[in-house]
């Protein structure tokens, strides 16, 4: 007890110091990560194990089958759109708690209006985390299962919930779905996450699809891309909430959860100091910039700037070869969406005409009434089709998240650059960093009909008494279908183009404000003067050792408990 209250001690020495290195050297890009590390070492009564991936790969049916009761809503859209947390009580409670701080008990079967996008669409409700308590977690009391948002999704804040929440993760089960191979948008997501935490399995989900020879093809497959993307390994695991379930249930519970739950002390100071080293290390490699500037004459300072920021790093140069990029790709965006959808256009025009010609039989009273209820029956069929395929659909992400790649490549580059002049001229090698650009929130576009006729027709319905007329108006409306299923893809695409050219903006204005930002604290670093270089060495010095002490303490309580002091399990390559 007295070593885990020293380790907590000692971690936020570290925090006050970096904090006030931030503040003093104006590295304002690491104050993010110390806050989301302040907040991980409150958070000790629980150990969070989040469960992430993409919003196909099945989390909130892997979840319901683990704790055993059918409690998140599932579906074949993107469902969960706010954090969710699951815990052990005596007995089963929901509290919603709201960005205003309040909150409030709801039944059980409410959840899905709070959490999914159907019955909270956009989080309009502004809910801040949903607390779900359940008995049959009894085993695991210390820990406390997170249901997020899933990845790859532009139609929510979704992403941008996941990617803002997890730098105050515990463990994670990554899960991936055995339909398709890991993607590179999961894999960044996975290096991203292992910043933040060493405790990370991989679940394979709906193997229930798959024999078991192609079964160890997708786990040979699996392990070799994270061979080549990791150093070391991260247990593989399958599940399936329809086949074998309890068996899969039983392997990840003893395997993960039970080791987890029985060593959470352990396991939350292992994550504590893997956190804190990333954060020192970037610290440091920004310090150490600072110290080795100190050390030059004033005359020297000049030159050695623009050696390192020469004409390539450069802020004009950087922001017109980024926005030549994003006009490359906003040439394409119309002609790529009108494509897509033209594929579906057919299908379309089928399904809606087969179900008119029943609903047609439901349309009573005069003319001017049969068109006002075909109206709204056109209206609800096209918002319907046109939905499913917006839910579904991944071609505005498969855009974006192109553009997202490429400038991701680019800031990569710009770093490397500015790390090899920083190397040559200075002898100090920046600390690889990955910057992590978010898709902003983006509304699904409206549908809308036409009147049915082009000048007001049905108001002289007094001359079309429908049992005569019935036959004629059913064709009329009928051939108004194809058209109006052609207009609303039309706009769907215009609007969508239109949305996602201003996310590519958005995009562009982040890799620029990464890239300023960066420019901007190098160059004050490259400021500092010549009388500071020993103040500089002493807080770089002051780092390194209460960062040793922290390994020290953690070594000593991984002795304590029998385990033996080792390294994270992967590191990202």
């Amino acid at each position: 007890m007295q070593t885990e209250k020293k380790l907590l001690e000692e971690a936020r020495k570290i925090l006050d110091e970096v904090e006030s290195a931030c503040k003093d050297f104006g590295l304002s890009s690491l104050k993010k990560t110390v806050k989301s590390i302040q907040n991980f070492t409150e958070q000790n009564q629980y150990l969070d194990v989040a469960v992430l991936g993409s919003f196909k790969a099945g989390k909130s049916s892997f979840l319901n089958s683990l704790i055993g009761r059918p409690i998140l809503p599932v579906g074949n859209i993107p469902v969960t759109s706010v954090i969710t947390r699951i815990r052990y009580g005596r007995q089963e409670k929901v509290t919603v708690s709201f960005l205003d701080g309040t909150s409030r008990e709801i039944p059980i079967d409410e959840i899905q209006d709070f959490v999914s996008e159907s019955g909270n669409p956009g989080n309009e409700r502004d809910v801040f985390s949903v607390d779900i308590e359940v008995p049959t977690l009894e085993d695991f009391k210390a820990i406390r299962l997170v249901d997020t948002p899933g990845i790859g999704s532009v139609w929510q804040h979704n992403t941008e919930t996941t990617t803002g929440w997890f730098p105050e993760t515990g463990g994670v089960l990554f899960l991936i779905s055995a339909e398709r191979p890991i993607s590179e948008s999961e894999l960044n997501f996975l290096k991203e996450t292992y910043l933040y935490t060493p405790e990370i399995a991989v679940v394979i989900t709906k193997v229930d699809l798959f024999g078991e020879d192609q079964l160890k093809d997708i786990e040979t497959f699996t392990a070799e891309v994270l061979k080549r993307n990791f150093e070391g390994v991260f247990p593989i695991y399958r599940h399936s909430a329809y086949q074998n379930a309890d068996r899969y249930n039983r392997e990840l519970k003893e395997k993960v959860l039970f080791p987890l739950a029985q060593n959470r002390i352990h396991v939350f100071f292992k994550i504590l100091s893997h956190k804190m080293s990333t954060l020192v290390e970037a610290c440091i490699s920004y310090l150490e910039i600072a110290y080795e500037a100190s050390t030059k004459m004033e005359a020297e300072k000049q030159k050695i700037k623009e050696i390192i920021l020469d004409q390539h790093l450069n802020s004009h140069f950087v922001r017109r070869e980024l926005t030549l990029i994003i006009a490359s790709y906003k040439e394409k965006t119309r002609e790529s969406l009108r494509t897509y959808f033209e594929a579906f256009r057919s299908g379309i025009e089928l399904k809606i005409i087969d179900e008119y010609n029943t609903a047609f039989e439901t349309f009573k009273g005069n003319l001017y009434e049969v068109t006002r209820q075909f109206e709204k029956w056109l209206a609800q069929a096209l918002h319907t089709e046109l939905s499913e395929i917006l839910a579904q659909e991944e071609k505005s992400f498969e855009l974006l998240n192109a553009v997202k790649k490429h400038l991701s490549f680019y800031l990569k580059s710009f770093r490397e650059r500015l790390s090899e002049n920083l190397e040559r001229v200075l002898g100090v090698k920046m600390r690889a960093e990955e910057w992590e650009m978010t898709l902003g929130e983006m509304k699904k576009p409206n549908i809308s009909i036409s009147r049915s006729f082009d000048f007001h027709l049905d108001l002289l319905w007094f001359f079309f008494p429908m049992f005569i007329f019935k036959n004629v108006f059913r064709r009329y409306f009928l051939k108004q279908i194809p058209y109006e299923v052609e207009k609303n893809i039309h706009r769907l695409t215009s609007n969508l183009t239109e949305r996602i050219n201003k996310e590519m903006d958005n995009l562009l204005n982040q890799a620029l404000a990464y890239i300023n930002e960066e420019l901007r604290m190098v160059e004050s670093l490259l400021s500092e003067g010549k009388g500071d270089s020993s103040y500089i060495r002493e807080r770089i010095n002051r780092l390194k050792a209460t960062n040793y002490r922290l390994y020290d303490l953690y070594a000593h309580l991984t002795l304590a408990s029998g385990e033996g002091a080792r390294e994270p399990s992967a590191r990202s390559k």
